[in-house]
């Protein structure tokens, strides 16, 4: 069985020929992961759907994290497997269908939409300070304090607590984002849920005596009406709401500006059309995918593009490669931000669907509109942009313009 190496520098810098090329040998390929082990990875836009949505491909995949690992060292990360299994998208049903409608409460269509005017006026605030003309690193000062900024509002928790979040979240995304993770990586990740944990442990306590109109609060809400939520689960979905909001909203912010600005005639066509910014969002997701894969667990044995899996192997879900598959989108490599009927996979399918999708897009939205409509004369400039070493979240370390 011929192994294809795909996770390489190569990949991380622009991984769309590749995928152009492994779509037309075929939905299916079997990658190597760093020498270590390899894994049947779906490139369709039809088959991934399929996978997302198939009751006998299973989101529990937590342990299947440490594989890479030396075998002698993955016992001292059980704890990482075991925290990150209590996330809503590490869970199959009846638990992910309980949790998910309790969830569902906190980010229904109505509710986020509510939350407009707060997103604006925090893009608003943080947009103020910076002049015409001036250099600014747009991930650093902008995209990456955000979403967390306006996450943490949700959740009721101080602004100052800012950084600390941001650097556990990119702990715990070094480690999700490679298949090819290691002891360090591991060690970091298992650190910063540790630290989440302890953080929300001593936070809800608090929220019980001083309940407010936050997201903690009706989740505490939720949990004290009889609906089985336990503690350790509120920690975990504390954590993976802040990781979430953090980590794919920052990339599609940067990811999408990036794009918008090495096409000037598309930003310009944004901002002279504003209403637009809808369709362009989506156009921006599936076209630089912050996600560019998931993974299932096979529960039994499959036939996978023809192709016989045993039960118990993972599937990765290559949804950037996806959201580029030339039979669902017409010239899937050209940007274009009217596009109609954009079906795209940046936020998975099925019952997995993201939680937080309506939420990421508004913040896009809201981002991105402003940006560019309050600096016409952006351009890049200064160090050339470098994409992070985390092959499931594409994203950039940084991104130097002149406004």
């Amino acid at each position: 069985m011929d192994k294809k190496v795909l996770f390489n520098d190569e990949i991380l810098a622009n991984p769309y020929p590749t995928y152009a090329r492994l779509h037309e040998e075929g939905p299916l390929h079997y990658l190597d992961v760093g020498g270590k082990w390899a894994v049947w990875s779906v490139f369709s836009h039809a088959e991934c759907s399929s996978i997302a949505k198939d009751p006998r491909c299973s989101a529990k995949r937590s342990q299947q994290m440490l594989l890479s690992l030396p075998l002698s060292r993955q016992k001292e990360f059980s704890e990482l497997a075991r925290m990150l299994g209590l996330w809503l998208i590490f869970m199959d049903p009846p638990e992910h269908t309980r949790l998910r409608k309790l969830l569902n409460k906190g980010f229904s269509p109505a509710a986020i939409e509510a939350l407009r005017p707060q997103v604006e006026a925090i893009v608003d605030r943080m947009l103020k300070p910076f002049e015409q003309g001036s250099e600014i690193d747009l991930m650093r000062d902008f995209a990456n304090p955000m979403p967390v900024r306006i996450i943490l509002e949700m959740l009721g928790i101080p602004q100052e607590l800012n950084d600390k979040f941001v650097r556990c979240s990119r702990a715990i995304a070094i480690f999700r984002g490679n298949p090819n993770r290691t002891v360090e990586e591991a060690r970091a990740a298992q650190n910063a849920l540790v630290e989440l944990t302890n953080f929300f442990r001593e936070t809800v306590a608090d929220r019980r005596r001083n309940k407010g109109t936050d997201l903690i609060s009706l989740l505490i809400d939720i949990e004290e009406e009889g609906e089985a939520l336990t503690e350790e689960e509120l920690y975990a979905q504390c954590i993976a709401l802040l990781f979430a909001g953090h980590e794919t909203t920052r990339n599609l912010i940067g990811n999408g500006m990036y794009t918008l600005l090495r096409r000037p005639e598309e930003a310009a066509e944004l901002r002279h059309t504003p209403e637009m910014i809808r369709s362009a969002v989506e156009e921006l997701l599936r076209y630089e995918s912050p996600v560019q894969f998931t993974a299932r667990v096979l529960k039994e044995d499959m036939e996978i593009c023809g192709q016989p899996i045993r039960k118990g192997w993972t599937v990765l879900c290559m949804l950037g490669a996806a959201n580029r598959d030339p039979k669902q989108f017409k010239d899937p490599d050209r940007l274009d931000l009217k596009r109609l009927n954009n079906q795209h996979l940046a936020f998975g399918a099925g019952a997995h669907f993201c939680i937080g999708a309506q939420l990421a897009r508004l913040e896009g939205q809201v981002a991105i509109a402003q940006l560019v409509q309050r600096f016409p004369a952006m351009k890049l400039a200064g160090a050339q942009p470098e994409w992070a070493s985390t092959f499931g979240f594409r994203g950039l370390t940084n991104l130097s313009v002149a406004l």
